[in-house]
C-alpha cells in the first residue's frame, strides 16, 4: 500500500530529518542536488531544470515540465502525489528565499488537503500541519510556539484543548491573526469542523 510521500523543493536547504521513513521521494528539480548531497535516493524528478545544477543520473525517473505553466514543480509533485493515492504528503525545502514560492508551497498544500486527509511542511525551524474538517493530535514540542490560522474565508466551530489559550466552538478568519503564538500546556487537539486549518509550530529564540 503506498503511504508516505516526501517533495524536496527546491527552496533554501533545511532539514531532512525523517526523510528516510518515507516510501517515495519526489524532488522538484534543485531539490534533486538536496537528495544527491545528502546520499539520498530520488525515485522521481519533477521540473523545468531552471535552478538543479548537479548532473542527473541517466537511471533516474523524470518528468520535465516546460518553463512556462501554471503549476509550480512543488504543485505538480503534489498532484502526482496524490492522483498516485499516496496517503501522507511530507514536504521539505519549501520555506524561506523567495517569498513567493513559499506562498506558492502553502497554497499546493491547501489544495492537496482538500483531496487527502495529511499535507505538512518541515525545515528546521518550523512543522507545518494542515487540517480540513477534522482533527489532528500534536505531541508537545519544547521551544516551539503554537499558532493556528485560516486558510478559507472562515473555519467555524474550532477546538483547541490543552493550550494556554483553549478554544471552544469559535470562528477563525483569515483576515485576523488571532490564533498566533499560542503556548503548550501538553499534548494538543485541534479539529475544526468547517474550513482548513494551517497549524504552526515555529521554534522561539533562544531554545
Amino acid at each position: 500500500m503506498k503511504s508516505i510521500c516526501a517533495i524536496v523543493s527546491g527552496g533554501p536547504f533545511s532539514t531532512l530529518e525523517g526523510i528516510k521513513n518515507s516510501d517515495f521521494i519526489i524532488a522538484c528539480d534543485k531539490g534533486y542536488e538536496y537528495l544527491k548531497l545528502n546520499n539520498l535516493n530520488t525515485d522521481l524528478l519533477i521540473g523545468d531544470l531552471d535552478s538543479c545544477k548537479e548532473i542527473i543520473s541517466k537511471k533516474t525517473k523524470k518528468i520535465i515540465l516546460p518553463k512556462e505553466k501554471d503549476d509550480t514543480d512543488t504543485m505538480a509533485a503534489v498532484k502526482y502525489a496524490i492522483f498516485n493515492k499516496f496517503e501522507e504528503i511530507k514536504l521539505y525545502c519549501a520555506l524561506g528565499g523567495r517569498f513567493d514560492h513559499t506562498v506558492a508551497n502553502i497554497q499546493s498544500c491547501i489544495w492537496g488537503i482538500k483531496r487527502i486527509k495529511n499535507i505538512k511542511i518541515y525545515d528546521k525551524y518550523n512543522e507545518i500541519y494542515f487540517v480540513r474538517n477534522s482533527k489532528i493530535n500534536i505531541p508537545k514540542k519544547i521551544g516551539y510556539s503554537l499558532s493556528v490560522f485560516s486558510m478559507t474565508n472562515i473555519c467555524k466551530n474550532v477546538f483547541i484543548k490543552n493550550a494556554k489559550y483553549n478554544l471552544n466552538n469559535a470562528i477563525l478568519k483569515n483576515s485576523i491573526p488571532i490564533g498566533v503564538s499560542n503556548e503548550w500546556v501538553r499534548d494538543s487537539e485541534i479539529s475544526v469542523e468547517s474550513g482548513i486549518l494551517m497549524i504552526v509550530l515555529s521554534k522561539l529564540e533562544g531554545k
